[in-house]
């Protein structure tokens, strides 16, 4: 028992050390390259073959109800889902262009191209079998997509090129995330937006101190069946008798600097739309326990409903920030 409490706390110590180094990290070093190597393997095992099809992430379903009521905020807000938004920037003009930062496999611009069948549009991602896929899928459809592999934190963006830049999910991973925002801007043609979609957690995806008092008097609530943990200790499984608050920073590229997007967005551009979600939604319903929650069972259904409820109170009412949001952006001389 001395031996394994010994263990664990010696792999807390090594994650915060870890952590720390992250904070120190250079674009172009040893370290920073090792990072870019454990972020494309992640990502190429949460795209198995057999997701392949989609070219998105698989997802509990109970991820996915979320995912369609986030949609009907966005679309309460502005008129129109996600898609929505970014066809109808593209649909504007003909011979629109847009440039994907950070695509994946490009599910969503394939959605996009699909509404948008004259437009240009250029996905851009470090990992190259993502790109792979997403150029398949492309062509068995005859869609005007390119793909091509590049680093965020290095990309040069062609100056007044185009009209949508699309960040989905992406700029919580970049380090250098002000260089990124500049070649965004300069990249951006008269009228053109930024449209993004992202995490803004504390950095290495910890929660907010407000936040996290909420979740964790609502975790404590639940039944041991609704705390098993299916990533945080993988191979295992685990039961959580705390919510799982880690830091992501130990590894890979995820939330290095998300405290810093919306500030960052906000200096640089003014802000056409902006809709938070999620203040507490994303810690109970995604891969980590959302996996745990079957929507056909009353109960399950009613824990959805009683935090998604909560959640939108208390974001509505400005006692929590937000996780997510979905925003467009322009130019602040355009």
């Amino acid at each position: 028992m001395k031996g394994a409490s010994f263990r664990r706390r010696w792999h807390q110590l090594r994650a915060r050390l870890r952590a720390l180094a992250a904070g120190r990290l250079r674009v172009g070093s040893t370290a920073y390259r090792r990072r870019l190597q454990e972020e494309i393997r992640h990502y190429e095992g949460l795209l198995p073959e057999a997701a392949a099809a989609a070219l998105m992430e698989p997802a509990p379903p109970v991820w996915e109800e979320l995912q369609r009521r986030a949609a009907g905020l966005i679309r309460d807000r502005t008129g129109m889902d996600l898609i929505g938004n970014v066809a109808a920037r593209l649909n504007e003009r003909t011979g629109a262009r847009m440039v994907s930062l950070g695509s994946g496999a490009g599910g969503l611009e394939l959605a996009v191209a699909r509404q948008s069948p004259t437009a240009e549009i250029l996905c851009l991602d470090i990992n190259p079998a993502a790109l792979e896929r997403g150029r398949r899928a492309a062509a068995a459809e005859g869609l005007p997509l390119a793909f091509k592999e590049a680093d965020l934190n290095r990309v040069e963006l062609e100056p007044a090129a185009f009209d949508v830049v699309f960040c989905h999910a992406s700029l919580h991973h970049v380090l250098e995330l002000e260089r990124l925002l500049g070649q965004i801007a300069r990249a951006l043609r008269p009228g053109g937006v930024l449209i993004a979609v992202d995490v803004i957690t504390r950095n290495g995806y910890r929660m907010w101190p407000e936040t996290k008092r909420v979740a964790a008097a609502v975790f404590a609530t639940l039944p041991d069946r609704y705390r098993l943990n299916h990533t945080a200790y993988l191979p295992e499984k685990r039961v959580d008798v705390r919510i799982w608050d880690g830091d992501t920073r130990s590894a890979g590229m995820e939330c290095l600097r998300s405290e810093a997007v919306l500030p960052l967005l906000r200096r640089h551009f003014q802000t056409v739309w902006f809709v938070p979600y999620f203040s507490l939604c994303r810690r109970f319903f995604d891969t980590m326990y959302g996996p745990n929650y079957d929507l056909a069972r009353p109960l399950d259904r009613a824990i959805l409903e009683w935090i998604w409820q909560l959640d939108c109170h208390l974001l509505t009412t400005g006692r929590l920030p937000p996780e997510t949001f979905f925003g467009v952006f322009r130019n602040r001389d355009g």
